[in-house]
Parts: structure tokens; sequence; C-alpha cells
């Protein structure tokens, strides 16, 4: 079977089941998991579907993220690439040299550092995968906060890292969301521990940029940890035509094309 039928075939199973697992898709279409991996990775590219943990979802199903389903660092590294790139090259222009700032977790903010690298400034941060990925002739100061660290997302979190940011005052912090609702003003996060940092570093900020590809538009997480009307800009690589951009966000791709 070619991977366009497979793939024509997974999207029928879910408008059929809302979810789909990657266990059953393998033994239904008798290929590996590798093969269902790479499937589910281009529809998710495509803004069609949501991987979660296990299987993958209907990006328009009321999915609530959660610890249980949230998928680890290693299987997002290369989803929705193109957007981080795009989002990550217009965000940057916002730091300055001697500047202190704070770059999350997770996969996106790790696009920052082509533009960061030659910038001298003071980067505090939890992300670890971020760190390893940080070149080697990178001119700025680093800082990474100790806590309770968690291998599966590549951050520390709890009290100690809270405590740890109560010493830091940032000039630009750059945080992510695991979706938001332009409607509710609301940006969502997997696990409220983890909120809780976030709360706190936009608290410490005198500038907080969010980073959010057009898919976390249709996705619903555990935790509310900040209204998108608090940021001071909210970089996006697309948004829907049909519907009024709240004054703070950016639209990356049509910027790039001015």
């Amino acid at each position: 079977m070619l991977t366009e039928e497979r793939m024509v075939r997974i999207m029928d199973l879910l408008h059929k089941n809302s979810f789909v697992s990657i266990q059953d898709l393998m033994k239904r279409f008798q290929v590996s998991r590798s093969s269902i991996m790479r499937d589910l990775q281009e529809l998710e590219e495509q803004g069609r579907i949501l991987r979660v943990r296990g299987g993958a979802s209907l990006v328009d199903t009321d999915v609530l993220l959660s610890r249980y389903n949230e998928p680890a660092v290693q299987f997002k590294e290369d989803t929705q690439k193109d957007a981080k790139k795009i989002i990550c090259h217009k965000a940057i222009e916002e730091v300055h040299d001697g500047d202190c700032i704070f770059i999350d977790a997770g996969t996106t903010p790790v696009y920052l550092l082509e533009g960061l690298k030659h910038k001298d400034v003071e980067l505090v941060t939890t992300n670890t995968y971020l760190l390893e990925r940080l070149p080697l002739d990178f001119k700025g100061h680093v800082y990474l906060l100790g806590g309770e660290f968690s291998k599966k997302y590549d951050s520390s979190f709890g009290s100690m890292t809270t405590q740890l940011l109560k010493q830091f005052r940032f000039d630009l912090c750059f945080l992510t969301a695991n979706g938001i609702s332009v409607q509710e003003d609301e940006a969502y996060v997997f696990d409220m521990h983890i909120g809780t940092i976030k709360k706190e570093v936009q608290m410490r900020s005198r500038k907080s940029i969010l980073l959010i590809d057009h898919t976390k538009l249709k996705t619903r997480a555990f935790y509310t940890w900040s209204n998108l009307s608090s940021f001071s800009k909210v970089y996006m690589d697309t948004y829907p035509n049909n519907e009024r951009m709240p004054e703070n966000f950016k639209n990356c791709k049509e910027i790039e094309n001015d």
C-alpha cells in the first residue's frame, strides 16, 4: 500500500473514531512503527491531526492535553518545523545585546538559537534540550535553573525552580503553550506545575513573548496559566484569514511577505 493511500485511510479512521493508536495502525496496515510515525508526522505537519501519546487525534476534536497524553519532547522535535523557524526568525528581533532573557522549555525556542548565537545576552532557562543545541560560539552567559527534573520534557520545574526564579528579573522572556483560545483569552499547558513556572517567569519579565504555531489554536490543555492579552506580543506562523486577529498577535508569514 502506498504511503498516500495509507494516510487517507488513517484520516478515514480518525473521522470515524476521533482517536487511533499506533499499535492498531501497525496491525491494521501491517507496517513498522517507524512507517506509522512518519505518516503521523506528515499529517501533523499538514495541520490535519494532533499526535498524542500512543497515537493521534483530529485537530478539530476537543482534545484535552494532560501529563498523561502529552508526547515527550523527542517526539515533537520535527513537528511543525517550518512554522517554528518562521516564528523564531521574527521573534528574535526583539532581543538586543545586554538583555537578560528567559527561554522556556519545549522544542519551539530551539529555533531562536540561530539568531541568538551572536548576541551578547544573559540567558536563563530550564530547558536542557535547548542547551544541548547551543552553538559553541555563543557570545552570552547561560544560567541553567535546577529543581525537579523531567527527562521526558528535558526541563526542570517545582518549588526549587520557582525559588531560583525569584532571584532574576528579565528584560524579555520567550514562552510557549500547549494550546490557546483566542475567544476565551487563555493560554494552556498540560501540567499545572510547569504552568506555575511560566506564570512566575512572565510576572518577572518587563516584556513577555508567546511563541505559538497555528495548530495550537485548536488544542486545549489541563491548566490555564495566562491570558493572551497579558503578553506584549504573540508570534504565530499564520492566522486564519476569516478571523479577527488580536492587536498583540503577529502573523509572521504576513510580515515576511510585506
